[in-house]
């Protein structure tokens, strides 16, 4: 490739990615804001396994999103995860974007709703659906969250877990 090709395509691409009007001021959620920290977070699958994980959650992405990044502290964490939570305010609706150990094949984007101090997402994969309801508690401040999923036509608890500050 000859040099003032490279350097006209690397232009383009430079300025097609550069917003016009700068991003969108700082995400304000007082529900969200309640993630923000260190956790250890006890997981109990449905069939009676348990696991204990750490979970970070901070503001990332100029104030839009909440990142929780599972396994963080953890020295060979059985399970990793990083998840996006933010809110579209165009379908007023919150946006989850799951990112795991388990591949590009089971990455998955949610939308959920709060109601009250619950989040409920719902994600829809190949031939499943699966729910994740976090829930927090004011008074304890920790959070909980019931994880489902449709087994043989049926729903059923894949994993209850219980979120405690550090």
């Amino acid at each position: 490739m000859r040099k003032p090709t490279f350097t006209f395509i690397a232009l383009l691409i430079a300025t097609s990615f550069t917003p016009a009007q700068g991003p969108p001021p700082a995400l304000q959620d007082r529900f969200l804001d309640n993630f923000v920290g260190e956790w250890r977070v006890e997981r109990k699958f449905g069939n009676g396994r348990t696991a204990e994980t750490s979970v970070r959650a901070e503001w990332v992405l100029k104030h839009q999103f909440i990142e929780l990044h599972y396994g963080y502290a953890d020295a060979k964490p059985e399970y990793e995860a990083i998840v996006f939570i933010g809110f579209d305010d165009a379908a007023k609706n919150y946006i989850c974007h799951w990112v795991d150990v388990f591949g590009a094949k089971d990455s998955e984007l949610g939308r959920g709703k709060i109601d009250e101090k619950l989040l409920g997402i719902e994600f829809k994969f190949g031939k499943g659906e699966l729910t994740n309801k976090f829930t927090f508690d004011p008074q304890t401040k920790t959070w909980t969250s019931l994880i489902r999923q449709i087994e043989n036509g049926e729903w059923k608890t894949f994993a209850e877990e219980k979120w405690t500050k550090q």
